[in-house]
């Protein structure tokens, strides 16, 4: 039994699929921007305002950004390369794109994410990738942001 569970955790501590995030397809990046024509051009046009970093999650519930329509944010990662959002969500089964720079990580916890590292075709110049998040529930959430140490980023949402 113990060299069972002992190689299953190697397997799955060691596996790829598990470990990596999930790079969509040329064919799935265009059907996406096909069909969600309207917000991913909304991420194009979103002006991002300088943000005060949250290094914690306990500093990002004394900066709680309400999210209405859009929001966007310029900010800069801290010497860990992680920055905390604490974002309310006003409604149920919110449904939102995060469009990020290309190599950031973004985890919400408490909401899924379905389809990530999407390339926004809109705006290529500005090379944005974008995350489909979907809340079930009013609240608060905490985004996560992990890059490189010091990193300028921008965040920007908009409704899906």
């Amino acid at each position: 039994m113990n060299k069972t569970l002992s190689a299953l955790l190697t397997i799955a501590v060691s596996s790829p699929i598990i470990a990596a995030p999930q790079i969509p397809s040329d064919a799935e990046i265009k059907g996406r921007n096909t069909y969600f024509v309207t917000p991913y051009q909304a991420t194009c046009n979103v002006i991002p305002v300088n943000q005060v970093t949250a290094n914690t999650p306990e500093e990002a519930i004394q900066l709680e950004q309400i999210f209405d329509k859009t929001l966007g944010y310029s900010l800069t990662l801290n010497a860990k390369g992680q920055a905390y959002i604490q974002l309310a969500i006003k409604e149920w089964n919110e449904k939102m794109v995060f469009a990020t720079n290309q190599n950031i990580k973004l985890t919400i916890k408490g909401a899924d994410i379905n389809g990530q590292y999407i390339s926004n075709l809109y705006c290529i110049e500005q090379k944005l990738a974008l995350h489909h998040v979907n809340t079930h529930e009013w609240g608060s959430y905490l985004v996560e942001l992990h890059g490189r140490p010091n990193q300028k980023i921008s965040l920007r949402i908009v409704k899906e």
